[in-house]
């Protein structure tokens, strides 16, 4: 009896990993020509329409051949006509690829400046609005407000993740309020967003996709929080932080 458990746990070890394999051949690949495609798509298309219709577009189509699904709560709390500031939590590179597909409004990202010294994504990254940011120096990136600002009057929102990088262990680290600080610099409102599930698609570290996931987002109800000092800034981040720890215990329980 053991025996039979054993070999049916190792052959269904053996299939996942397969499935795995077989994934992360055909992805990749289609992550490279998306860029190309998506990196052409944008010489055509307008501004709001490329961070919009077009990032939409290429991200599905990469969650499509991973095979995976998503679950979203909360779609009415999106603001779709002014910019606002999504604050997520951060567990994998499948983040960014799920949030375009279903936010459906012209969005962009802070990214590190590393990033711009890659051939053809430099070009693509500066077409769609990224803001560099140097990780070495965060601070720094207060002096790229006036580029934000500029962002929202194009109706263009903003991605951040306030731990800075995706989580190693798959809990959820400290927030920085460098978001609440663009929202009250800005005068827009902050949309909280809990992602569950990517993690198991693609955890950090590693490169090996998983077929089928299912992927949950929760949109909480947006926060204006108007001109806040510095000491409101951290409450409503530490706030917001809690928030997302709260949905992601719960979605624990529920499973």
């Amino acid at each position: 009896m053991q025996k039979m458990r054993f070999l049916r746990e190792s052959y269904q070890s053996l299939g996942e990993i397969s499935r795995k394999i077989l994934t992360t051949i055909v992805w990749w690949p289609t992550l490279g020509l998306n860029i190309l495609f998506f990196t052409l798509l944008t010489i055509i298309l307008p501004g709001k329409v490329r961070n919009g219709f077009g990032l939409c577009l290429a991200t599905v189509i990469l969650l499509k051949v991973a095979g995976i699904r998503v679950d979203v709560k909360g779609t009415e709390h999106i603001q779709r006509e002014r910019p606002q500031i999504f604050i997520a939590n951060h567990q994998s590179w499948f983040d960014s690829f799920v949030l375009c597909a279903i936010l459906k409004v012209p969005v962009t990202f802070i990214s590190k400046k590393e990033m711009f010294r890659v051939p053809v994504y430099n070009y693509l990254m500066k077409r769609l609005h990224f803001i560099s940011v140097d990780r070495d120096h965060p601070r720094g990136i207060l002096k790229q407000l006036s580029d934000i600002s500029a962002l929202f009057h194009s109706e263009i929102s903003l991605i951040i993740y306030p731990e800075g990088s995706r989580s190693k262990s798959g809990e959820v680290g400290v927030f920085r309020r460098g978001g609440l600080f663009f929202a009250s610099s800005t005068n827009v409102p902050v949309v909280p967003v809990t992602l569950i599930g990517t993690r198991d698609i693609m955890p950090y570290g590693q490169y090996l996709i998983k077929y089928g996931g299912r992927v949950k987002v929760i949109i909480s109800e947006p926060v204006d929080i108007g001109k806040a000092g510095k000491e409101r800034q951290l409450k409503l981040t530490e706030e917001i932080r809690q928030q997302i720890i709260k949905n992601l215990e719960e979605s624990k329980k529920q499973v």
